[in-house]
């Protein structure tokens, strides 16, 4: 026989305030060749590496460790480059909004591995492709160097241009990224005992 079980439903001041957000600044690599999973490790040719932080991320923990992400990023594609298949000889600009749904796999003492999909929209001002809605999928990690509240982030992901032909279209391109995140709630159990060992190192 089943029993009914009843979960009290929690505010939304709750969940904004009572559960932990993470917040992570950081750089990214766009490789937006035309052929994502060909010469991936071309550095030289076809990686835009910004030489600034160009990542703003924002992150919320959810229930049954899946997290909730949104992500800004900014790149500059340099002349001598290829994108889309072609060596474009002026600079230009990329720019990209996603959500994503993370869904934390394990903790393996301070590294945390993940993976994840959602949804995006990129800009490039160089591309044929200079507007295109994106299906977002990947994998990353989380390595806690302060135990659940500072540490280091890396991110690989694979963006499927929602256009025809979809497994082949020139809006298809990979992204990566490096940075820092820092969680913080205001009544965090986990976050209020690492903030206070952290004192006590200080105060020493």
């Amino acid at each position: 026989m089943l029993v009914p079980c009843f979960v009290p439903l929690h505010s939304f001041k709750h969940f904004i305030t009572k559960t932990p957000w993470i917040i992570q600044l950081g750089g990214n690599v766009v490789d937006d060749d035309g052929k994502p999973f060909n010469k991936v490790f071309d550095v030289k040719n076809t990686w835009n590496v910004p030489p600034f932080p160009t990542k703003l991320a924002i992150e919320k923990e959810l229930n049954y460790n899946w997290n909730l992400e949104l992500a800004f990023t900014y790149n500059n594609f340099k002349p001598g480059k290829t994108i889309n298949n072609d060596v474009y000889t002026t600079a230009g600009t990329f720019f990209s909004v996603d959500i994503n749904g993370k869904k934390i796999l394990t903790k393996l003492y301070r590294i945390e591995p993940y993976l994840f999909s959602g949804f995006g929209y990129t800009l490039r001002t160089v591309s044929k492709y200079s507007n295109s809605v994106t299906l977002n999928a990947g994998f990353g990690f989380n390595i806690w160097v302060v135990d659940n509240v500072l540490g280091i982030n890396i991110q690989g992901s694979g963006k499927f241009g929602l256009t025809s032909p979809i497994v082949k279209t020139g809006a298809n391109y990979l992204q990566h990224s490096l940075g820092i995140i820092y969680k913080f709630s205001g009544n965090y159990k986990k976050l209020k005992a690492a903030r206070l060992h952290i004192r006590k190192i200080y105060t020493k």
